[in-house]
């Protein structure tokens, strides 16, 4: 039996961007393999995702999961409230979009595979407070998920930690704080 694996393809500099994913799950035959844009246009197999706050969310938490296995510099729950990259994804996992089933893969009975690998506190924020959100450790661990940054594997963690800032400072509208971004960028890479 094939083992579960996650890759995550980035690329950019100035503005950091999910251009593909493939995600295996364990027992599930097909790879499901994404490509970014409205439809996967030549990539006939594949599916498609657009670059929004929710499939930021995605990016944020894995990349979030892999430093917290590295070490406590950083949290591993993406947390937030009303209007973040946190209640974006929640709301992502709640209603069940096309592109997530079309990233993860769905179980027996069409429920998206998604709602097993990320893990919930204050679902919806039926009570007051922020939402929580972590990659599920019972069913991926680190060594499973691999990141690329422009078509180059990365495993050091001040990159990771990079690549998370650059998503974050995108925010949930995608707005530009791109000063705030390449100054972060820049400090990690004099690190």
């Amino acid at each position: 039996m094939r083992e579960s694996s996650f890759m995550f393809q980035f690329e950019g500099a100035s503005r950091i961007e999910l251009v593909k994913t493939e995600v295996r799950i364990a027992g599930i035959a097909r790879t499901h393999s994404c490509i970014r844009g409205k439809t996967a246009g030549a990539y006939v197999t594949y599916g498609s995702f657009q670059w929004t706050s929710g499939v930021r969310g995605v990016c944020a938490a894995f990349l979030r999961f892999l430093l917290s296995e590295e070490g406590d510099a950083v949290d591993f729950c993406l947390v937030g409230g009303k209007g973040s990259l946190a209640a974006s994804l929640d709301y992502a996992l709640s209603k069940g979009p096309a592109w997530l089933g079309e990233m993860f893969g769905s179980g027996i009975g069409g429920n998206q595979l998604a709602r097993r690998i990320f893990k919930i506190t204050n679902p919806n924020r039926k009570r007051p407070g922020p939402v929580a959100i972590s990659v599920n450790k019972n069913v991926v661990s680190a060594e499973q998920v691999q990141i690329y940054w422009d078509n180059k594997l990365v495993t050091d963690a001040a990159q990771l930690y990079a690549l998370l800032m650059g998503i974050e400072a995108q925010g949930v509208e995608g707005g530009d704080k791109g000063d705030q971004r390449v100054a972060v960028l820049s400090d990690i890479a004099n690190l």
